[in-house]
């Protein structure tokens, strides 16, 4: 015999010691709070070790705290174990309470030091020495239970001494024993909760407030908004898509709105940076090129000085050129009127004269002196006379020499000087020449090059760029259109594509499946229809073969019943067996069949047992289960991949379709961009053709200047070169007549002193002739010739005066040939140069203008230079005046964030800042995009609520109905579009008529799962009937039954209704779309009219859950004495007063003693304990007969009540009660005391 001997308190609840029997009936006494419970509780913590199930109420303290709160607290279980002890000590490690096996009886001084203080872990380990074993600690409870019970193939095998039992079915047990103790309600419902839950820990119950709340919430809702998707207006159009699609619309036009802003708003933070980046260089470019200006200015001015100076130089040299020829032309005047040519001639006979009167003089002297002789005189005078001849010939021939050295002299230098004179007039008008030849050959470059550019205008065409801008323009958009359509094309194109491949993935998965799950669910149906069969044959136990042939036939099984026909005859309820007297007497080793001894042996067939077909059954539900669970499984992957697939291809139809509405709006935007295109084009080639005859016309107007120039510079030319010719020969004919001049001159004096020279040598001859008379007439007279001398007296007197004039009139001669030789022989030099100088000043006149011109076109240039920069600056400046204003505005706001974003200084100039548009006409784009988005929103807001309109706030999409932020707007088209974009109606759809059937499916899977307990429940109740009439030992109750009938709950026969409809139209619900009018639709419409009814049974039940108990009606039949009760179903109306606590421990107990039969194969002989609680109520005979049905069955039981009745019917009395502790007067403890103790031969 195995039992629970003893158990021991030991700082535990409250208690400080205690050592309580318990291997007989133990009755505990005393008052309400004194520990009864407590106490009660740790026994039960013995079987079935779960903290959770001691019903410990959550206000009171954790099971650990309150029993285990010191480091000694203990509870010690002594175990009978075929007289054998040993014990089981609960106690806390590590704040957990574990448990020890140890081989001995419990021996206080183990525990108890001699001081009566408990030992701690140490204290006891020392105490158990070598002589007694202890197991390691057990911290799992699982563990504990195993190797109570005996499950204890994966424990070590020391375990296996301790084991009460040896079963692997144990867990009714520990269960039943708590719902025993923790269930004292007397209704039905409570005996089937205890039934239920002994059968198993897990609780069966249908969630049916989840199918009013969840499954089946705004199902009639779901249903008219998947309609709208599809009801169709008086045109033939579904209005609700017409609404989405102004939605959808609206907001790609918002976005696309939107990405334009931003690339506005980049552009503009890079115009701003371009001019933050620019202004720097900009000042100082400006400030560079005003000083370039103001350099060209200076030098323009300075070069107007330099040839100002240069030409006033020039105008000086003229002037005093003019002055020494006015000069020379006033003094010849006034030399002229002096007569100054008669006066040279006479002054230069001064030599002549003065010789002359040297000889005068001597001659007079001869004539005067006193010769010796007259010979010796004339001789000396015709000697003089000769000498004096001579003279004169050489002084007039030296003059000839002068006059021809002079003529030679005068001839060079009037050669020298014409021909210095004719290469300065070539000289100086080449410059002349070659300025015009320039000029003439840069009027005809400019010709050529003008008629070139003319010939080129007739090919070129002005404001190209601009027009060739606005064709690329116009080819790019062209093109963009053209590719956005093609795009589009593509795009559909690629959607039917993956919709195509979508569908073939979809049409291959769904395929595969199915393939798979009719094999699985044709194996599901015969393990259904194998589990029917054996059903049906156990609801026919008692009244075919089978259950006679249990009942009658002792070990049948290897007899009789292997040869029998298990499925045409065994289980036959129309057979009427009946035992027959044999003459040889019937044991269960007889073999002999219909009188016919046969060799069983030799057939191996074997019937099951109930158990085992109740066993089989659980298999095949367990091997359905696995089914279920492995179709869900395979369900549950198909719409993974499903969903995997539809995410996989609806991206790329989502991202087709935003490629579609994007080339759409951009076609949108392109067409409207070609025609602000074309005007511009337009305006640029009107431009371009103006432009052109404008520059034609200045063509004409510069080569119609250029001829009237090359005219006047081909007639300067001619004149030059005419002037220079005549001049030339003018010069050449003034130095052939100068030559001539002074050759006659020369010629003419010459002549002169020839004539002189003749003159005078005719006067000496004749003079010697007269001399010589003279002698010979002096020597004839010897006397004097004062006539010679009187004449030359005369002679020498008027060559003194006329030496005197020449003495008077020298110095003018002087002056005169000085004037000649500075003045009067230089006049045509002087004319030369200042003809050159005027020349000179019209070549620097013109100069300074062609310098000036190109000075002027320099300043003129670089005017335009630092005008441009200024308009830049003028341009940044308004740029940057109008984004401050900019800044102030709403506009800003919306984009304010992107320039106080760091990075965007980072950020690359755009072809914005290097094409120069500027700030102002880019802030003025963004203001009308603004107002566009605003006016677009506005549309948006309007065309989404009356979209919402069509909807309640819980819809089955999630459409949020009340919006009122922007933000939301912009959210709920988001979500449309996704919606659109993915067909995501077709979803909605298939998931309201799946999520239909699966309601069905789902609500006949949970009944069915809830009802297939019946077969179960059904057989512990005829266990606990057949249990009930073998053994009672209760005189009040002299029979007792109960049974199961189908639910009254109204919940449960719709549910059943519901999945029995499933079980015949499986395969028709939720198959096609639920307002079909086929057969399917009108199935669907019968099961949505079922769970309409569930819905308002349902909510009018106000229940959450329905429980197994609810699924089947249980019934009484009681006879106490002579009164048969029938079937009932309260166990309050049964019988007298008392009789349904008696009733409810009877069944209690029975219910134990089925789970403990059942839960060993083996024939073990072992106790169990069964706690109640409210046996007070019963008569004291019935307590006694309570007590002999539950010990016939090897159960103990222990009762608590107030006080002690018929204490001789209970082995122990214990007495609780509670006292003032010593130690801590607040406190109380426990204190339990043995009243009674009966002998075994009492207790037999």
């Amino acid at each position: 015999m195995k039992y629970l001997n003893k158990i021991i308190f030991i700082n535990s609840a409250s208690v400080k010691y205690a050592e309580i029997g318990l291997n007989g009936n133990v009755h505990l006494i005393g008052t309400q709070g004194v520990g009864k419970s407590t106490l009660l509780r740790a026994i039960l913590f013995f079987y079935n070790a779960n903290k959770n199930k001691l019903g410990i109420p959550s206000k009171k303290k954790r099971f650990d705290d309150y029993y285990f709160e010191y480091q000694n607290s203990y509870i010690i279980y002594e175990v009978i174990k075929d007289h054998i002890p040993f014990s089981i000590l609960a106690y806390k490690v590590n704040g957990k309470v574990a448990f020890r096996f140890f081989k001995s009886e419990y021996k206080r001084t183990l525990f108890i030091d001699q001081n009566g203080k408990a030992e701690n872990w140490e204290g006891i380990r020392r105490n158990f020495g070598k002589d007694i074993h202890y197991t390691k600690i057990i911290s799992s409870y699982e563990e504990y239970r195993k190797i109570l019970y005996g499950d204890n193939k994966s424990l070590n095998s020391e375990f296996k001494q301790y084991a009460l039992m040896d079963s692997k079915q144990y867990q009714n047990i520990p269960r039943t024993i708590q719902n025993v103790l923790l269930n004292a309600n007397l209704e039905a419902k409570d005996i089937k909760d205890t039934i239920i839950s002994s059968i198993s820990e897990n609780e069966f119950k249908i969630d049916i407030e989840n199918y009013s709340k969840t499954h089946l919430k705004d199902f009639e809702t779901q249903i008219k908004d998947i309609n709208l998707w599809f009801k169709k207006n008086r045109k033939g159009e579904i209005t609700i898509r017409n609404q989405a699609d102004k939605i959808i619309n609206t907001y790609q036009t918002l976005n696309y709105l939107k990405k334009d802003t931003l690339k506005l708003t980049v552009d503009l933070a890079n115009r701003l940076q371009y001019i933050k980046n620019e202004n720097p260089n900009l000042s100082v470019s400006v400030s560079n090129e005003k000083n370039t200006l103001s350099v060209l200015s200076d030098k323009k001015e300075n070069l107007k000085n330099v040839h100002k100076k240069r030409e006033q130089n020039i105008i000086s040299d003229i002037k005093v050129l003019d002055q020494k020829i006015k000069e020379a032309k006033q003094k010849l005047i006034k030399y002229e009127n002096q007569n100054i040519y008669t006066v040279i001639e006479k002054v230069a006979q001064k030599d002549t004269l003065t010789n002359e009167k040297e000889a005068k003089i001597n001659e007079k002297q001869l004539l005067t002196s006193q010769f010796s002789g007259i010979t010796e005189k004339y001789k000396n005078l015709i000697s003089q006379n000769k000498n004096q001849y001579n003279q004169f010939e050489n002084d007039k021939n030296a003059e000839i020499n002068k006059a021809k050295s002079i003529f030679s002299d005068e001839k060079l230098a009037i050669d020298t000087f014409y021909n210095d004179v004719i290469a300065k007039i070539k000289l100086a008008n080449q410059e002349e020449i070659t300025k015009n030849n320039n000029e003439l050959k840069f009027l005809i470059d400019n010709e050529n090059n003008i008629k070139r550019k003319k010939a080129e205008l007739k090919h070129k065409i002005f404001f190209d760029d601009e027009i060739k801008n606005c064709n690329n323009v116009k080819t790019t958009l062209k093109k963009e259109i053209s590719d956005a359509k093609t795009e589009i094309s593509n795009a559909n194109k690629e959607i039917k594509i993956v919709r195509k491949e979508w569908e073939l993935e979809e049409a291959k998965i769904n395929e595969k499946v199915k393939n798979i799950l009719e094999k699985k669910q044709e194996n599901q149906q015969n393990n259904s229809n194998e589990i029917i069969q054996i059903q049906n044959n156990l609801k026919k136990n008692k009244s075919s073969l089978y259950g006679w042939l249990n009942d009658s036939i002792p070990n049948w099984r290897n007899t009789i019943g292997k040869v029998i026909d298990e499925k045409n005859v065994l289980f036959q309820t129309n057979l009427n067996p009946k035992k027959l007297e044999l003459t040889k007497k019937l044991d269960k080793n007889n073999t002999n069949f219909f009188g016919i001894e046969l060799n069983l042996n030799a057939i191996d067939n074997r019937i099951k047992t109930v158990e085992e077909y109740q066993k089989e059954i659980e298999n095949l539900i367990q091997k359905n289960a696995d089914i279920q669970n492995e179709i869900n499984k395979i369900n549950e992957d198909k719409n993974n991949d499903l969903k995997k697939l539809k995410i996989k291809f609806r991206k790329k139809v989502s991202i087709l379709n935003d490629c579609i509405s994007e080339n759409e709006y951009l076609i949108s935007k392109n067409n409207q961009k070609l025609k602000t295109n074309k005007i511009t084009l337009d305006e640029w080639i009107e431009k371009s053709t103006s432009e052109k005859t404008k520059i034609l016309q200045e063509k004409e107007e510069s080569l119609a200047k250029i001829y009237s120039e090359k005219d006047t510079f081909t007639t300067n030319l001619e004149r030059i070169e005419k002037g220079i010719t005549r001049e030339i020969s003018t010069k050449k004919n003034k130095k052939k007549t100068e030559i001539d001049s002074i050759e006659n001159i020369k010629n003419t004096a010459i002549q002169k002193y020839k004539n002189a020279i003749s003159k005078e040598k005719t006067t000496s001859d004749n003079r010697i002739k007269e001399l010589e008379k003279q002698q010979n007439s002096e020597l004839e007279t010897k006397g004097a010739d004062n006539k010679r001398i009187s004449e030359i007296e005369k002679r020498v007197s008027k060559i003194e005066n006329n030496l005197t004039f020449i003495k008077e009139n020298e110095t003018s001669v002087i002056e005169y040939q000085k004037d000649k030789r500075e003045l009067f022989d230089k006049v045509p030099e002087f004319k030369i140069f200042k003809n050159d100088f005027v020349k000179k000043q019209d070549s620097l006149v013109k100069e300074q203008k062609i310098e000036q011109h190109k000075f002027d076109k320099k300043v003129k240039h670089q005017q335009e230079k630092v005008q441009i920069i200024d308009a830049k600056i003028k341009e940044f400046n308004a740029d940057l005046e109008r984004f401050n204003t900019f800044k102030t505005t709403d506009i800003f706001l919306t984009i304010e964030d992107y320039f106080l974003n760091e990075n965007q200084e980072n950020s690359t100039e755009t072809n914005t800042s290097k094409t120069g548009i500027s700030a102002v006409l880019i802030i003025e784009e963004l203001t009308q995009k603004y107002y566009g988005s605003i006016q677009k929103l506005n549309d948006l807001k309007q065309n989404i609520n009356l979209f919402t309109d069509n909807f309640e706030e819980q819809n089955i999409f999630k459409f949020k109905i009340n919006i009122n932020e922007d933000a939301e707007f912009y959210d709920f088209a988001i979500t449309l579009k996704e919606f659109i974009n993915e067909d995501k109606i077709k979803e909605f759809e298939k998931r309201v008529n799946e999520h239909f059937a699966s309601i069905v499916e789902q609500i006949a899977r949970d009944t069915k799962e809830i009802i297939s307990k019946e077969a179960e429940i059904e057989k512990t109740i005829r266990k606990i009937n057949t249990d009930f009439r073998t053994k009672n030992f209760v005189e009040a109750i002299k029979n007792m039954e109960m049974r199961t009938q189908e639910s009254s709950n109204p919940i449960v026969k719709l549910l059943i209704e519901i999945k029995n409809f499933n079980d015949e139209n499986s395969d028709l619900l939720g198959i096609e779309n639920l307002f079909t009018t086929n057969e399917s639709g009108n199935k669907n419409n019968k099961a949505i009219d079922l769970l309409k009814l569930l819905v308002k049974e349902i909510n009018k039940s106000k229940k959450s859950n329905l429980t197994l108990s609810e699924s089947f009606d249980l019934q009484f039949r009681i006879v106490e004495n002579d009164n048969d009760s029938g079937w009932v179903e309260k166990l309050s109306n049964v019988g007298s007063e008392g009789t349904d606590v008696l009733a409810k421990a009877m069944i209690n107990i029975s219910l134990l003693n089925v789970f403990k039969n059942n839960a060993s194969k083996k024939d073990e002989n072992f106790k169990l304990h069964c706690m109640m609680d409210e046996i007070g109520r019963l008569h004291p005979n019935n307590i006694k007969g309570i007590l002999g049905f539950a010990n016939q069955r090897n159960i103990l039981l222990i009762n608590g009540s107030p006080t002690s009745q018929n204490a001789t019917n209970y082995k122990y009395t214990y007495r609780l009660s509670k006292e003032q502790s010593k130690n801590d007067r607040k406190k109380y403890i426990t204190k339990i005391t043995q009243l009674v103790k009966v002998t075994a031969k009492v207790l037999n």
